[in-house]
């Protein structure tokens, strides 16, 4: 299946945010690419705090662990999370829309996800990731992978 998604900006709340958007929500993000939550429209379905972010700049061996909490705003309940990354390589990843030299990243957490994302800095997105859901998430084991298949750059 594929689906459409586009890179832009946006407020919400006051501020000014990066978007990654999809027809399933849009993800906010600060320009250091730290990720607050995820919307629809202007409803908030997720966010985290402190917001999630990696360890500029990537470098491969760097390690890290932080802390956060998500709040599932439907639920009207808020849960602990750690998440542990690590930056495998800088290597080439192919995929439907070119190659790309990317940073290999795992993301291990609290929540039972390994994850693992390839971002291309050139692009400043993930041309590739492998999400997997282990048996000790709540929302039981499964996984996604998705490729970027195709982008335009608007200057």
């Amino acid at each position: 299946m594929q689906l459409p998604g586009s890179r832009g900006e946006r407020m919400w709340q006051g501020k000014r945010f990066v978007t990654f958007e999809s027809p399933e929500a849009t993800l906010l993000a600060y320009p250091s690419g730290d990720w607050v939550g995820q919307v629809k429209g202007d409803t908030a379905l997720v966010t985290w705090d402190p917001p999630l972010g990696w360890n500029w700049p990537l470098e491969v061996g760097k390690t890290w662990t932080k802390k956060s909490s998500i709040t599932i705003h439907a639920a009207k309940r808020t849960i602990p999370y750690e998440y542990t990354q690590k930056v495998e390589a800088y290597e080439d990843v192919t995929v439907p829309a070119g190659t790309f030299k990317t940073f290999k990243v795992s993301t291990t957490t609290t929540l039972g996800d390994e994850n693992v994302n390839w971002f291309s800095p050139e692009l400043g997105i993930f041309v590739k990731s492998s999400l997997k859901r282990t048996a000790k998430h709540s929302a039981g084991p499964g996984t996604r992978d998705i490729e970027l298949v195709s982008h335009t750059i608007r200057r």
